[in-house]
């Protein structure tokens, strides 16, 4: 081993220790930033926004999404509705609409007499009222 090659190797070691020196205070740094009183979302924020390893930043951002954004809950309706009328029978709902509709259209009283009964049997209930 010649001595340009022992050279060539302690220059390669001086770079690598330099690296590793430089990416030591990084690391420093950050913890030291985790240990300032950061709120756990705050240092969630810092890993996803400023970390190299793509799987970290993913962990930091799907841990953080909860707080982030709310989950969607359901919405109470904006009025307390209860019905209190129970169904009108349909019998007095049809009773109801025809008194309403002789009260609108008196002239359709005697229309229906006319119409809708046979000529014999004016009272519908199968009997001939009329005299012959």
């Amino acid at each position: 081993m010649t001595v340009a090659d022992i050279q060539s190797q302690l220059d390669e070691a001086r770079f690598i220790i330099g690296q590793q020196m430089a990416r030591i205070a990084e690391l420093e740094a950050e913890v030291q930033n985790l240990k300032a009183g950061l709120s756990a979302h705050e240092v969630l924020q810092s890993i996803y926004r400023n970390s190299a390893s793509e799987s970290a930043r993913i962990r930091a951002a799907q841990a953080a999404l909860g707080v982030e954004s709310a989950p969607l809950k359901s919405v109470e309706p904006p009025l307390d509705l209860v019905a209190v009328k129970s169904p009108e029978p349909l019998v007095d709902v049809v009773t109801r609409q025809r008194a309403r509709q002789d009260f609108l259209c008196p002239e359709s009283i005697d229309f229906k007499a006319q119409s809708l009964l046979p000529a014999g049997n004016r009272s519908g209930n199968g009997s001939n009222d009329q005299d012959d």
